[in-house]
């Protein structure tokens, strides 16, 4: 299981709470900067950055914010968008494992076959999922991926820091 947690700190180090969160199998989905001054003098910059981590890495997580002068904590989000933004962490270590430009039916392929979407079929006939095509819209507005339109249909490919 995943939680969506806020940090909010400063620049102190924030690398090193990037490459934690990518190395423990986390994404970063939005950073926010704000710089602090008064009158014409400025006095620091903060930041606050929306994360998706592993339940099980959450104690790692909050103590290297602590470590870089930060805080954390758990977000509660609505039922609906938490799961939107669960779903679209398994796409987006999908589109990562491929290296290369999916089209929709191929994630969708790909997400069936590793059953870690839903953890029994009774569960889909009950709850609400999103679907693939909201994930990547939402993806592609939180611009964590690029779009192109080929062969008659939308392709989808992470957008990679060099490219940005």
């Amino acid at each position: 299981m995943y939680k969506i947690m806020l940090f909010s700190g400063g620049l102190y180090k924030y690398d090193l709470l990037v490459e934690h969160v990518d190395d423990v199998g986390g994404l970063i989905i939005q950073k926010d900067s704000l710089q602090i001054s008064r009158n014409t003098s400025f006095l620091r910059e903060e930041i606050k950055v929306l994360l998706i981590v592993p339940s099980n890495e959450i104690s790692s997580v909050k103590s290297l914010a602590k470590e870089i002068k930060g805080e954390i904590e758990e977000v509660e989000l609505e039922d609906a968008i938490h799961k939107k933004l669960i779903k679209s962490l398994k796409i987006y270590d999908i589109l990562s494992k491929s290296n290369s430009w999916l089209n929709t039916e191929s994630i969708k392929k790909q997400m069936e076959a590793e059953k870690e979407l839903i953890n029994n079929v009774d569960a889909m006939k009950k709850e609400y999922i999103p679907k693939v095509e909201e994930c990547l819209e939402l993806m592609l507005t939180l611009e964590i991926l690029q779009r192109r339109h080929e062969n008659n249909e939308f392709e989808y490919c992470i957008i990679l820091d060099d490219k940005k």
